[in-house]
């Protein structure tokens, strides 16, 4: 374990956004993040939800981030906030990263916060040995999942067309974004979205987003109105799916999968699934990844079935402040 060092914090800005996504790149290469993504979310943040991000010196050299979040106190009636921290490889050790999430933790405190939240993925020893020697304990657990579009063409190419013969005896029409021409489609979306977003299961309040956050998603650089998947029944948008497109690096995921409730049962989220799949397919796509609560059994189900297998997941952590 490396000796303790000063370390200090230089505020953030969006140009920094390239290095964070470079040290959770370096750090998991499996799992690469997309430098432009990263950037648009940072300038874009939603409405509900307050952030501070540092670069970590010691010195003049930058060896990671650290960072906190938290809803806006009005729009909930829980104090909670997560922290997080990294480190580039040659400067990662226990010593660094407790120091940099106890500076967070610190200062998401002194702003109100009483719960605080942290995640690692489940194979990071070091960091889950480290959180939890700060007096967390596991909250929740999410499962992530990868899928290969080349061995399993067949089965998704089987699956799309016996759920669009489905949708058809139903009266479900599946479209992309692009191709609707509802005025209000956006609205719509938020609102099938907001209600389905009160359904993840979670231990902590959801704060819900604004129509004006949605449009900014719209406008990120991994998603396409040509990609993003809508079931339509009437007047209604009851389900979509979109994947998001990281335009660097980074593997093409489920940005997002919902349904309406008053239709949940009918294979809606299969089909509006199946859709993007095999647009992935005929894009030429050779694996996507997804993820969800370990303790959401639909979702689990349709994976499974669509052959998706598990990949390394995260650990969500949380402690009273």
């Amino acid at each position: 374990m490396a000796a303790v060092v000063e370390l200090a914090y230089r505020p953030a800005s969006g140009p920094d956004a390239a290095f964070y996504a470079d040290v959770l790149t370096a750090v998991r290469p499996s799992a690469p993040v997309d430098p432009l993504v990263a950037r648009y979310e940072w300038e874009h943040p939603p409405d509900a939800w307050l952030a501070q991000r540092f670069v970590v010196m010691d010195g003049n050299t930058p060896l990671g981030f650290a960072l906190f979040e938290r809803p806006r106190w009005e729009r909930t009636e829980r104090r909670f906030g997560s922290v997080g921290a990294e480190l580039l490889p040659d400067h990662r050790d226990a010593t660094r990263l407790s120091a940099m999430l106890d500076e967070m933790e610190r200062r998401l405190a002194a702003d109100g916060a009483r719960t605080i939240t942290v995640r690692a993925p489940e194979d990071d020893t070091m960091r889950i040995d480290t959180i939890l020697a700060r007096g967390y304990k596991e909250d929740r657990r999410q499962r992530r999942w990868e899928l290969d579009l080349v061995a399993n063409r067949e089965r998704i190419a089987r699956m799309t067309d016996d759920s669009r013969a489905r949708m058809r005896e139903q009266g479900v029409v599946l479209l992309t974004m692009a191709e609707d021409v509802d005025p209000e489609r956006a609205r719509k979306i938020w609102r099938l979205s907001t209600e389905a977003d009160q359904d993840i299961p979670s231990n902590l309040p959801i704060p819900e987003d604004t129509l004006e956050d949605y449009l900014q998603w719209f406008e990120a650089p991994e998603i396409r109105a040509e990609r993003f998947w809508l079931a339509r029944e009437g007047d209604d948008i009851v389900g979509l799916s979109v994947l998001s497109y990281p335009p660097v690096r980074g593997v093409v995921s489920t940005a997002w999968t919902a349904t309406a409730r008053n239709v949940r049962g009918r294979g809606i989220a299969r089909a509006v699934k199946c859709e993007t799949l095999a647009q992935a397919v005929d894009l030429g796509i050779d694996r996507v990844r997804t993820g969800n609560d370990a303790a959401n059994d639909p979702i689990l189900h349709i994976n499974a079935s669509m052959g998706y297998q598990a990949i390394v997941g995260n650990v969500n952590f949380i402690k009273e402040v």
